[in-house]
């Protein structure tokens, strides 16, 4: 568990919320009380008011006493007191003297006095210049000009390709990740290495702020590949009765998906080999589908549903989907224009259009009967893989299976 006092920035880039963001995506717990409050966004800084320490006391002495104390935005004594309560905790001082804008939060002189209770005082080359270097510093470099940017502590000297842009919010994010690495026992020298190499994948993925948040979406994309590798034998053990000559495809979305590399697949599709059902491959956001494409055009009317499914079209499916109360749309492909039909993969969003035009709602069967050289389908929607999976299994009456046998359903 990591402490964390530090101050309130409205805007989110910075101070408490940018340090239980960074902490939170390591996975580690937080406690947290607030040191200042600030009135600013992204470019200024209007305003600071510091909190009394007797009132930031009181909500510390209620807490589990914490092995890794996060400092942000404080008066400088503050420090001071937080170690006097807690001698053996860890504590990581991210100093601010003043905002990018210009705003001076804090004398140098008076941060000096106080630098020796903490463990490991963070911050950049030129606050260090002004408080003057001590022993225990991390200073980074992001202020001088270079291609590079070196951080420093003791005979530690680590660089790393400079990302370009303006970020608000860099000291506050890697003194957090150092205060997290800490947390889980790296040692000093290698908390600071990871946290440099967090940062910078953290910055790549930013724009005008530090942008922590976008690292859940790489947690997205495992989660769909995992929930989709996860289901696949369910729909191996029915595919005998539901995979289409052509092959068959889940694809499920990541949730701001808009092109179909962003939506999970399997390449290759499920085939029949021998009477049974079978994946070329394991999930992936690689190869191109049709099912992709009818979840994106699908999520552009109801981005909540992010999963489709094509199945071998059978009348009597139909028939059951209809009697189970799901919402199916008859797509007559002869109505389709000429020019949707000579463009490729334009007659599937046209599909979906048209039927989401006249159900008014999202529907959950899409069935056509074929045309020249076109396979008989349908198309099967949902929120995910396993709602998907149901509304397939109440069209494929129970106990049934395809010719060529296989276990009942």
């Amino acid at each position: 568990m990591v402490l964390v006092v530090s101050g309130f920035d409205p805007s989110g880039g910075a101070g408490m919320l940018q340090d239980v963001k960074i902490l939170s995506a390591l996975g580690i717990r937080v406690h947290g009380v607030i040191s200042a409050l600030t009135v600013q966004n992204e470019e200024k800084v209007f305003s600071v008011g510091f909190r009394n320490w007797e009132e930031m006391k009181k909500e510390i002495e209620v807490l589990t006493p914490p092995r890794v104390i996060k400092v942000g935005l404080v008066r400088p004594e503050v420090v001071k007191n937080l170690r006097e309560m807690f001698s053996d905790s860890t504590i990581v001082w991210n100093v601010v003297l003043e905002s990018s804008s210009g705003f001076k939060f804090q004398d140098p002189d008076e941060v000096r006095k106080f630098t020796g209770y903490a463990n490991y005082v963070v911050l950049n080359s030129e606050e260090a210049e002004k408080v003057g270097e001590q022993e225990n510093f991390i200073i980074t470099g992001g202020h001088e000009k270079d291609d590079r940017i070196k951080v420093r502590y003791r005979d530690l000297v680590i660089e790393t390709p400079r990302i370009p842009g303006e970020f608000h919010g860099t000291g506050c994010a890697f003194s957090s990740a150092i205060a997290g690495f800490l947390a889980m026992n790296y040692p000093v020298e290698e908390a600071i290495r990871s946290a440099t190499e967090l940062l910078r994948k953290i910055l790549e993925r930013s724009s005008g702020v530090v942008e922590t948040e976008k690292l859940l979406r790489d947690w997205h994309k495992h989660d769909v590949l995992n929930t989709l590798d996860e289901i696949l034998p369910e729909f191996l053990e029915i595919g005998p009765s539901t995979v289409p000559e052509v092959g068959q495809n889940i694809s499920y979305a990541l949730p701001w998906a808009q092109s179909e590399y962003e939506v999970g697949k399997f390449p290759g599709r499920i085939r029949l080999k021998e009477g049974k059902a079978v994946a070329v491959s394991c999930a992936s956001f690689r190869d191109r589908s049709h099912t992709a494409r009818m979840t994106i055009t699908m999520m552009r009317f109801h981005p909540y549903m992010r999963c489709t499914v094509n199945v071998r079209y059978r009348k009597e499916y139909v028939e059951r989907a209809r009697k189970k109360g799901l919402k199916v749309y008859h797509y007559d492909r002869s109505k389709e224009p000429e020019e949707i039909r000579e463009r490729e993969g334009q007659s599937m969003v046209w599909m979906i259009e048209q039927a989401i035009s006249e159900l008014n709602a999202p529907p959950d069967v899409v069935y056509d009967e074929g045309w020249w050289g076109k396979e008989a389908m349908i198309r099967v929607f949902g929120r995910n893989p396993k709602e998907v999976l149901e509304k397939i299994k109440l069209m494929v009456r129970e106990g049934e299976y395809a010719e060529g046998g296989g276990k009942d359903l």
